[in-house]
């Protein structure tokens, strides 16, 4: 005649169980979303430690072009690193912090503009035509014209406009600087680290282009794996191929 009021093992009664399942549920998303915060700063240090061997490698092919990847290097780490930072504050806080975000496309872009610039003198130093010109004119000129284009998209179009034309302008960095990493390593026979040379500059892209599409849980495990796998890559790749011309070139040569 009267209903029974179930009690479930750990005690709460039939009406409470949904409810505890929801928070249960949504406790468990915040952790994973925290988690995977925590794991978007793996790919920076893989980055940060790839670019490192390849400023390396600039430093004995092209010692006058040292500066500008050192410049390369310390901008995308600090737009990679604000980047990671701005998650991991929204994973636990989930308050947005689109100052510290934007520092991914507003120090990245420049970044790997100049990186792409030190990469392209030293392969053609390693072929013996080494380019006489000031290594910061080319860089920093390309790099003004897309700063400019953003600021005026946004103050026209206000949104994501701005951002889209520096990360436009990474990319084409990206690819700039993997396209001579992976020929000087193909000159060199090493085959396995120009393909992931390759493959960092198509994941890139890949990981750009799932980062406009609607965001889920699932969609920002596949850009964590990815951008972590790509970027060990990477790594991996920058280290064999500066360790390989630093034994055939010697540590000091071209000084």
């Amino acid at each position: 005649m009267f209903g029974k009021t179930v009690i479930s093992p750990s005690g709460a009664t039939g009406q409470e169980v949904p409810r505890l399942f929801t928070e249960r549920k949504i406790c468990g998303l915040k952790a994973l979303v925290i988690g995977l915060a925590v794991l978007d700063f793996a790919p920076v240090f893989f980055l940060a430690l790839g670019l490192f061997f390849l400023a390396q490698l600039v430093d004995r092919l092209e010692p006058r072009s040292r500066r500008v990847a050192l410049a390369g290097l310390v901008l995308i780490v600090l737009g990679g690193f604000g980047r990671a930072v701005s998650n991991l504050v929204f994973g636990v806080t989930g308050e947005a912090l689109p100052m510290l975000a934007a520092t991914l496309h507003v120090f990245g872009g420049p970044g790997f503009a100049l990186m792409a610039t030190a990469l392209h003198r030293s392969r053609a130093a390693a072929r013996g035509n080494p380019n006489a010109g000031d290594p910061w004119i080319a860089p920093m000129a390309v790099t003004w014209l897309f700063l400019a284009a953003a600021f005026f998209l946004n103050l026209r179009f206000p949104g994501e406009g701005g951002s889209l034309v520096l990360e436009g302008l990474a990319l084409v960095g990206v690819g700039g600087l993997c396209f001579s990493s992976a020929i000087l390593s193909w000159r060199r026979q090493l085959h396995m680290a120009a393909g992931l040379f390759a493959m960092n500059a198509i994941g890139t892209t890949a990981v750009a282009a799932l980062r406009l599409t609607d965001q889920n849980i699932w969609i920002q495990i596949l850009e964590v794996v990815v951008h972590t796998a790509i970027q060990g890559g990477f790594s991996f790749a920058a280290w064999r191929v500066a360790a390989e011309y630093q034994a055939r070139v010697g540590p000091i040569a071209a000084k």
